[in-house]
Formats: C-alpha cells, structure tokens, sequence
C-alpha cells in the first residue's frame, strides 16, 4: 500500500498559521503557533516539515501551463489563468494573485521552519536531513516564481509583519545562484531512497530529488554544460529507470486498424511501448523507479485530495469536463512510426476530410503509423478506450472538446467513475526529464554524441519506437530540432511546454490563434514580446511599491 505523505502532510499544513508548522500537542493558544512551545521535540520537527511538503500538492495545476502554451487549450477561464494567458489578455489586474502570493505564504512557512528546527534537541543526522529537504522545497518554491516573475524579494529568514516583505526584487540571475547553491550544498544530506515508516516516508525530496532540480533550474538559465553534469549525476545514481512494467493483458485497445505491423514482434513490440507509457501515470504503478518528485493523491475524498485529471482532461460522455484539450498543432507534432517528423494535412483538407462528422478513409490517415505515445496520449475521432468503457469511441459530439481531441494521458481509467477523485499521482519530476535534460544540455555544449542519441533512444524504446536516425539527425542544430520535439512529446500535459517555448525564444512563432478540425477558430490568441514574464499582480504592487519600478521595465 503506498503512502500518501504529500496529502498527509497537507493536512498539517492546513490545521496551522504557518504553511510549515503543525500544532503542539499541548494546549496553547489556538490563533497561533508559539515558538516558545512549538519548537520543542523531533516530532515537532517531523510534523512542521511534513506540513511544509503541502506545497507539492497542488501541482495538478501544472497541465494548464500546456493551454498557457501551444499544446492545450483551456476553455473555462473560471479554472485558472491559462485563458486569459494564451489569449494575450496578459495585465496585472487580469492575472489570478494567488499564483504569486501563494508562493510566498509557502516561503513563510519554509523560512520559518528553517530557523527554528536548529532548536530542537534531537539526532543531529536526521534533523540535517530536514533541514535539506527543507531548503530544496524553498529552493523549488522560488524557482517556480522567478520563471515565472522574473526578478523578485528574495526572503530567507522568518517574518511575521508583512511590511517586512516590502523590498526590492533581487534580480533573477542572483536567485539562480541561490537556487543552485542551496541545492547543491542539500544533496549531500540526502539520502538516495526512503524506506517507509514515520520520518522516511516515501515521497520525500532524496538526493536524486535535488540534483535533478539543479539540472532543471540550470537548462532554463542556458548553463548547459553544468545542468549535463547534474543530469548525468542524477543517471549515476543508479536508482532511476524508466519505467518498463506495462502490462499487456491489460491493453485491452485494437489499433490494428491504425498500425500496419510488419511483423509479430513489431506489434509486439508496439503494445509493450504503449502499455508502458500509458500505465506509467495509473496509481498502481506510482512507486515506480522513474519518480523523482511527485505530487501524491488519495481517492476517496474529492475536490480534497483527490487528482482532478480524470475530470478536466477526460471528455463529457466519460463524465469529465474537456476542461483541458491538445491542439491540432500538438497532435501534428507526434513523429510517424519510424520516428520521423510527419507531415500534417493542411487545415482545408483536414476539415473536408472530417466531412461534418462522418470523416471519409482519408481523414483516418492522419492517425495511421504514428507515434506510440499518440495513441496513449491523446484520444481523436473514433480512437477506442476500452478500459475506461467496453466498446467505447471517441466522439468529438459527445466530448466538449473545443479543439477535438481529448487528453488520455494521466488519466487513470481505475478512476473515471466519480468526479475529481483520481489516486493517481501527478509528476512534478521524473527521470525521462532527466535524460531529456541531459540530450539538450549536452547537444548545445559539443553536439550530439553516443551519450546524447542514448538518452533520446532510451526514451524512445520505452514507449516502443525506433532509435533515432543519426544520418538524419547527425548535426547540432538537427538535434536541437528532434529534442525539442521529443520533449514537447513526451512531456506532453505536464506543464513544462508553457517555460519551454519562452527560454527558447519560439513563443512568438508559436502562440497563433488555433483553429478546431473543423477548421474553425477555437481561440484567438496574441502575442507580446513582454509576455515572456508575467507582471506581478497588482495586489502585490499595492503592498509593495518597490516592484513598481521592476514592473515598468518588463513593459506592464
């Protein structure tokens, strides 16, 4: 049985003032946590810590940064910023200040814990330990601000009056160096893996945790040859594999109709790749060896705990919402079968071909001898799920969808009976990124070598498709193509596209208003070259007119 600690932990959080501090067992005033009789013993360190791990819990928000971006649109702008964002409607009045001032009542809490644990008389190994998974936590808390925000206050040590966060932004090349040295200095204080029970609870951040954050954090700010080198620590660590554990007899899809195989093994070979990757997001393979950092779910408890995938990526006539669907531009992306680029039909010859909802051969040609993870990542017209419902097709009719296209991946069949209530677990971090972050890095220091082709193969023969095409893609720069497009793949609905497209200067190729396949405007979308950081929003402008000036200069 798998232990919820993230969920836990937020329980904690939320029974206190301090995001990071639970309550005593003795009585004391119940407005607020007293540092003179909290601070007291190792299981107030446990349960302030635990408390502070509520911070991963809302990472199922992370799929809307896809509709922030070019592979998703988010059509209820009442669930998130994402429509308002991809719309270009970008100001800061517009923007939900919670997404900014969330960040920093988790800060509190973390600066909080961090100055008062050393308190505690308890065993000097395990309170470093906290201390570590401590500051990796803030570390994570600050980097998901400055990509965001750019520069912004840089606060490490406790506060209680809010006038004492009045400060100027500290500029974001500084919270890098930040970021990456207390991440650095943590891992060694690490383990590599938790074991279970009270204070090693699985899900907690392990040495493995820091290190491929630092290898994040150093790919976003271009520090190439530093990030190949935290990513290739991560992959000597010897603890994270992708994960191989699909299980056939539970594929329960006919897509003979869409794969010519050439042989027994090539179909064989096909339905183990898509088992592998479409149950490497079930609940039953959660702790799986290509987890790094997660955010964990329970079932049982919906719209507390519960994971709301199943609800907003999984289409009307299944009981969810189309909340969040791919866009045609992410569906063309997908290679062929040979894992070369395919080349979509034009948006005319597409619309002629759906012909009103009765699509001819023709149109069931865009979706023949494609990429594995297509057919476990995305449902289209006619695309059978069997698991989540005998005999079922997908009908764009039937589904909400804006775009026709529905999301498949991470939504976890086990699970589409009741509303918001998934247990399956959503990956902030896991090793394919990794080894994703490593081809990139590397590529972009010396070009592609064995190394880097064997990170990129890697991935690809997990889900079941060819190693890459050296001849082909034998150059930097036509690497830098094929990784971008494995990346924009793989990770596909979890979150990272939105950042991805602004590091690598292509937002403004890329956010054009997207059309259904139909042919019809599914939204307008705009772009501005100042969109590549948000503005604070106002409410923390208010409170602190140091950022007014920050704020003129990225053009709000």
């Amino acid at each position: 049985m798998k232990n919820k600690f993230n969920k836990i932990a937020l329980s904690f959080a939320a029974a206190t003032i301090f995001s990071c501090t639970a309550p005593p067992l003795e009585r004391v005033p119940q407005d607020t946590n007293s540092n003179s009789t909290f601070w007291t013993s190792e299981n107030d360190a446990r349960l302030a810590l635990n408390g502070c791990y509520g911070y991963l819990a809302y990472a199922y928000n992370n799929p809307y940064n896809d509709g922030s971006a070019d592979n998703a649109y988010c059509q209820y702008p009442w669930e998130s910023d994402a429509t308002t964002i991809s719309e270009g409607n970008i100001t800061a009045a517009s923007l939900n200040p919670a997404n900014y001032s969330g960040k920093y009542q988790s800060i509190r809490g973390l600066n909080s814990y961090l100055d008062n644990v050393g308190k505690i008389s308890m065993n000097e190994n395990l309170k470093k330990r906290f201390i570590a998974e401590a500051k990796v936590l803030r570390a994570m808390v600050y980097f998901d601000l400055i990509r965001s925000y750019g520069a912004v206050p840089l606060l490490t040590s406790e506060y209680v009056n809010p006038q004492e966060t009045a400060v100027a932004p500290t500029s974001e090349a500084e919270i890098v160096t930040f970021i990456v040295n207390e991440l650095a200095t943590a891992e060694a204080d690490l383990p590599l893996s938790y074991s279970g029970g009270v204070n090693n609870e699985k899900g907690r951040i392990t040495k493995g945790a820091a290190w491929a954050l630092k290898a994040r954090v150093e790919l976003d700010y271009n520090k190439f040859a530093d990030a190949a080198a935290s990513a290739k620590k991560v992959q000597e660590l010897g603890v994270y594999h992708l994960f191989r554990g699909g299980d056939v007899s539970k594929t329960k899809d006919d897509f003979s109709s869409f794969v010519d195989f050439a042989s027994t093994a090539e179909q064989q070979k096909f339905y183990k790749g898509f088992a592998n990757y479409d149950q490497l997001f079930w609940a039953v393979n959660d702790d799986n060896s290509e987890v790094i950092i997660t955010s964990q779910s329970i079932n049982n408890s919906s719209y507390e705990w519960g994971n709301g995938l199943n609800t907003l990526f999984v289409p009307v006539d299944l009981g969810g919402w189309s909340s969040i669907t791919p866009t045609v531009e992410l569906v063309n992306s997908y290679w062929d079968k040979t894992g070369h680029s395919y080349t979509a039909p034009s948006s005319s010859v597409r619309a002629s071909n759906y012909n009103g909802g009765s699509p001819n051969a023709a149109y069931f040609s865009e979706f023949k001898n494609r990429d594995t993870r297509l057919y476990a990542s995305i449902m289209f017209p006619t695309s059978p799920w069997e698991n989540a419902s005998p005999g079922y097709r997908y009908d764009w009719g039937g589904s909400a969808s804006m775009t026709g296209y529905n999301f498949r991946k991470m939504a976890d069949p086990a699970y589409l009976s009741i509303e918001w209530d998934g247990a399956q677990d959503f990956p902030i971090l896991r090793y394919a990124e990794v080894l994703l972050i490593y081809a990139e890095a590397k590529n972009e220091v010396s070009g592609p070598d064995s190394s880097v082709y064997e990170a990129i193969n890697d991935i690809r023969d997990r889900s079941g498709m060819p190693a890459v095409d050296q001849a082909a893609y034998g150059t930097k720069e036509k690497m830098r193509e094929l990784i971008r497009n494995e990346r924009r793949i793989e990770l596909a609905g979890e979150g990272q596209r939105y950042f991805d497209i602004r590091r690598w200067g292509i937002a403004d190729q890329v956010m054009k208003t997207i059309y259904d396949i139909t042919g019809n405007i599914a939204q307008e979308r705009g772009w501005q070259t100042k969109f590549v950081k948000l503005p604070y929003p106002q409410a923390a402008v208010d409170k602190n007119p140091n950022l007014s000036s920050e704020q003129s200069a990225k053009g709000y």
